[in-house]
């Protein structure tokens, strides 16, 4: 009994210690993460009595600046101070603000649902951006400030507002290092051509920035024209609360577009690709300036930035890693295609980018925007730019059903534009996508309508194919979940509908034969396998998986005939 007593009480100190030593190193992580989070700039003079919202016919105003529609898009204007623009943005645009958050923290809840996890992830972030205000140019940590002053804070248990809405500014960065992922389908393609490539000899340029976020992202998509008291005007396609740009074109008739690369995970943060891009267009006047600005920022990701200039009559492309940057000059001598993959001889051989080129779909969706282009020459003119963007076939004009991601249109576009950089016109694609109507807006006249260079939506929307591919899109994912409740009978349901609404598509068939498969259909299931297979999988780790469960079924085959 004296015995038991021992071990109890020594139990009770060693509870009592490990308790203790938890508690410790809990309060050291939270004074850490409050030495660390960033610490909003001082209040500029100007913030001392913000103008209030107002309503004027079908725009709602703060100060100079206002928010509106056109065409079925948000139009947002911001002119003024750099904290001036982030608080204007912040007041008329924060429904969306907040809408997108909860997309965000609700994503964060569903694959970190723990608390302890969680705190761990804000932890390990804000130790990765303890220094990121280093990077972020003082007019941007401004106009951020005016955003955390503009739009109230939804969300104030995740930490300091201002710390979080300048961390947000690095998501875009964050995804590149995912596009392998299963939790992220993304792989943005754009183009630039001129002269002889085009029709009338005007510099254009068009992109899809492809990534399959929460609708809100692709229903929520603001054209953002700035004039800011500092700068060049410029418009972008972007979303509301951000500061930077990922699409745009200056007055001066400088372009870029960011495209994500493969990247390995940072040793810490640096500046945010989007304020990169953001400061070339306030502030780059040609090819050289917009080059060395990108030269100089110090990035924590690798990204492409197809950049062109009306005064260098060209497009070209940027390579940029945290350690190296190279230029790829056009081989062609009026136009240049950009994906994902890494084409400048210093960069090329990378061995990340080698086994990216491998097993993603930059190459095919690169080689297919090629091919498109080609027989363009000479004609090309915004409604082309928007046939290109909107195709939906693979190399060589296969089609394998709706939502390749070989495609250049996997129908998972959040935004995409259309820029001719000569007479300053700026195309933005209505949602879903882009199949939406493309809309015009004249950076020198932001208050010009132009119904005549209306480019029409995508017949996909009317004709029903759209509507039977979100369908079967929805069949897949009750498949996938049945398939986890070991459900096969409907699963394989699932996948046969699928096909009848979208045929060809590779997954509707790899649905079908894990089904069966655990049916017992073997020869059923193999067949399935291989109409998968045929189907051309996107990924090279999906090809691997088939021919995986392939030669399974048939060696399974084989020793069940007699």
């Amino acid at each position: 009994m004296i015995c038991q007593r021992k071990w109890v009480r020594r139990l009770l100190r060693l509870g009592g210690g490990a308790a203790a030593t938890l508690l410790a190193v809990w309060g050291a992580m939270l004074l850490l993460m409050w030495h660390w989070v960033a610490r909003p700039p001082p209040l500029p003079a100007e913030a001392a009595a913000p103008a209030r919202q107002e309503t004027r016919a079908d725009r709602v105003y703060v100060g100079r600046s206002w928010f509106g529609r056109r065409e079925g898009l948000a139009v947002l204007y911001l002119t003024g101070t750099p904290y001036e623009m982030g608080y204007a943005n912040g007041v008329l645009t924060q429904p969306l603000i907040h809408r997108q958050e909860e997309s965000v923290v609700g994503l964060f809840n569903r694959y970190v649902p723990q608390p302890w996890a969680q705190f761990l992830v804000k932890f390990a972030v804000v130790y990765k951006n303890r220094r990121l205000p280093e990077h972020v140019l003082p007019e941007h940590q401004l106009e951020v400030l005016g955003l955390s002053r503009g739009c109230p804070d939804a969300h104030p248990e995740l930490g300091p507002y201002y710390c979080r809405l300048l961390n947000y500014h690095g998501a875009q960065d964050i995804s590149y290092m995912l596009m392998h992922s299963p939790l992220l389908q993304a792989g943005c393609t754009a183009f630039g051509a001129w002269g002889a490539a085009t029709r009338d000899g005007h510099l254009l340029t068009a992109r899809n920035f492809d990534w399959e976020a929460d609708p809100v992202f692709d229903e929520g998509r603001i054209v953002v024209i700035c004039e800011p008291k500092d700068g060049l005007a410029f418009i972008s396609l972007a979303w509301a609360g951000m500061a930077g740009c990922v699409s745009g074109m200056n007055r001066d008739g400088v372009s870029i577009s960011v495209n994500g690369a493969p990247s390995r995970l940072p040793k810490e943060a640096a500046t945010p690709t989007c304020l990169v891009a953001r400061e070339v267009l306030q502030h780059a006047r040609n090819l050289a300036e917009a080059t060395e600005i990108i030269r100089r920022r110090k990035v924590f990701v690798s990204a492409l930035f197809l950049v062109g200039s009306r005064k260098d009559g060209r497009f070209v492309v940027i390579e940029k890693t945290p350690e190296r940057l190279a230029v790829r000059e056009p081989a062609e001598s009026s136009r240049i295609v950009c994906a994902n993959h890494f084409l400048t001889p210093e960069l090329e051989g990378d061995a990340l980018n080698q086994e990216f080129r491998r097993g993603d779909t930059s190459v095919p969706r690169y080689e297919r925007m090629k091919q498109l282009l080609e027989p363009e020459a000479g004609a090309l003119g915004p409604s082309q730019c928007a046939t290109v963007l909107r195709d939906r076939r693979l190399l060589d004009g296969q089609f394998r059903g709706n939502g390749h991601r070989s495609s250049l249109n996997p129908l998972i576009a959040t935004h995409a534009v259309i820029m001719d950089l000569t007479s300053g016109i700026f195309w933005a694609a209505s949602p879903p996508h882009q199949l939406g109507r493309f809309v015009a807006f004249d950076l020198n006249d932001p208050e010009k309508t132009f119904p005549e260079k209306l480019i029409p939506a995508d017949p996909l929307l009317a004709n029903g194919e759209y509507g039977r591919w979100l369908k079967a899109k929805a069949l897949l994912s009750d498949g996938q979940a049945a398939l986890k409740t070991r459900d096969f009978a409907r699963a394989a349901a699932c996948a046969r509908e699928a096909e009848t609404l979208n045929p060809g598509f590779y997954r509707n068939s790899w649905l079908l034969a894990e089904s069966l498969s655990r049916l017992g259909r073997g020869q059923e299931a193999l067949r399935a396998c291989r109409r998968a297979l045929d189907g051309q999988p996107a990924l090279g780790a999906e090809r691997q998986k088939l021919e995986a469960l392939a030669r399974a079924l048939g060696a399974n085959t084989e020793l069940s005939q007699p």
